[in-house]
């Protein structure tokens, strides 16, 4: 870690040897160390460290981003003439107006933990030791990433934080079931592999001999990963300032509306105590806690400097790393947590399936948002609230705006995860939805 002084002064460099209009400066730094098992033998350790630097220039409209993983001055005057030499070769962008002015960025301390080689071997262990008591086999990793990023441009916006992560996640697998768990936190200390263990063997065991089923429609209980999987798509193709105004949203012209059940409540919390927290944005723009959607009702949705600017909206910092041409992303966002246990929800349900997490999940049409892919490691029927048996896994053919219009029920309480598709740890409740719509079979 090179800490915010040695950033700064790499950052004002930058700022003093380009010659353009505006200049943006996006700096980061990580250590990252991952251990890894397969056939309950670990397989594989190492460690790495990067940096990277990202230049955004503008002149007169005109805008060009080059970065480099270099820190030395010949590195970073390099990099600032490709930039501008792609600034040069661009088209003025009318609605381009400005990088954001400077603004008080919220106190969030900076939380680092380093995992060590042992901490992550026991980790990997303790999963390996109940799968091999079951005879069954483990696969899966133990990551733990630590990182700086910082922000500066030519206005005099300066921002800095640093983080780490530890993630650790197992497939355990029988002769014809797998199970999933996972965990994840901000140091090794509170990563609860005993309980990843537990859960994944169960898992396995559990689903051991699944059974056909037909496809068709079925009540459902998401547990909290499929529900992040689920929600990783709403978060890049719902609240976005960019697809919102292209009319290209699921929500586009439905502000002040009703637009899902009135037990849904979407909240985007940099902040809160279980996830990891960003202060700022990627243009160092200050974050701040923002509902989405109030009992059903679309409230907000987000912006960075771009489209906040060329929408006169307010710029809610989103913004991603340019060049970016997806639009702004909330990246912390979550279901607010209902008032119902888990136990209590699969009791509610007639006939329908117990969905452990998803699989392969890809949009097939965003304006509706629906969605297609398959259950996976743990799916079961349920009959009169009770889960009666394992069966195989399903491919869904699914709107995600008529899921959330379809809730029965939500968990009382939030897990944290590590998200497949997103790109930030979630917060997920498991759900009970009425309607969920299974197109096909699979053969395992």
């Amino acid at each position: 870690m090179l800490g915010e002084q040695k950033l700064k002064q790499i950052a004002d460099k930058v700022l003093c040897l380009s010659k353009a209009d505006q200049t943006e400066v996006l700096l980061s730094v990580s250590g990252n160390a991952l251990t890894r098992f397969a056939n309950n033998e670990i397989h594989q350790n190492m460690a790495w460290k990067n940096l990277g630097i990202s230049i955004r220039v503008v002149t007169d409209k005109k805008i060009g981003v080059a970065s480099t993983n270099s820190f030395e001055e010949s590195a970073l005057q390099c990099v600032i003439a490709k930039a501008t030499t792609l600034a040069k070769l661009q088209k003025p962008d009318p609605s381009f107006v400005s990088l954001p002015l400077p603004c008080t960025i919220p106190e969030v301390k900076n939380d680092i933990h380093h995992a060590t080689e042992d901490e992550m071997a026991e980790g990997a262990r303790t999963i390996i030791e109940k799968a091999k008591k079951e005879k069954l086999k483990a696969f899966g990793a133990y990551a733990n990433d630590v990182s700086e990023l910082a922000v500066a441009n030519s206005l005099g916006v300066w921002a800095y934080h640093a983080g780490s992560s530890c993630n650790l996640s197992t497939i355990v697998m029988g002769e014809n079931s797998s199970g999933f768990a996972s965990d994840v936190a901000r140091s090794p200390d509170a990563v609860d592999a005993k309980k990843v263990a537990e859960t994944a063997v169960s898992k396995t065991l559990e689903s051991t001999n699944p059974q056909d089923i037909e496809p068709g429609e079925y009540e459902v209980i998401l547990e909290p990963q499929a529900v992040s999987e689920m929600m990783a798509f709403f978060q890049w193709y719902g609240p976005n300032a960019r697809i919102y105004h292209e009319g290209a949203s699921p929500l586009s012209d439905k502000m002040n509306t009703q637009v899902f059940g009135k037990n849904i409540t979407l909240i985007d919390d940099p902040f809160h105590s279980d996830v990891f927290p960003m202060p700022f944005d990627f243009e160092g723009h200050p974050k701040a806690k923002i509902t989405f959607v109030k009992n059903g009702v679309l409230k907000n949705i987000a912006y960075d400097s771009y489209y906040a600017m060329k929408f006169h909206k307010k710029n809610t910092g989103h913004a991603l790393p340019a060049p970016n041409t997806m639009g702004p992303i909330p990246l912390h966002l979550y279901i607010a947590p209902g008032n119902k246990a888990r136990e209590e929800m699969i009791q509610n349900v007639k006939r329908g399936l117990l969905v452990t997490r998803l699989w392969y999940v890809r949009v097939l049409n965003p304006k509706v948002l629906n969605v297609t892919g398959m259950t996976r490691d743990g799916t079961f029927l349920i009959e009169n609230g009770k889960i009666v048996r394992p069966v195989k896994n399903l491919r869904f053919n699914q709107s995600i705006p008529e899921a959330l219009n379809n809730i029965a029920g939500i968990e009382n309480k939030l897990t944290p995860l590590a998200s497949f598709e997103g790109e930030m740890i979630s917060l997920a409740p498991t759900l009970h939805i009425k309607k969920w719509e299974f197109s096909s079979r699979t053969l395992f």
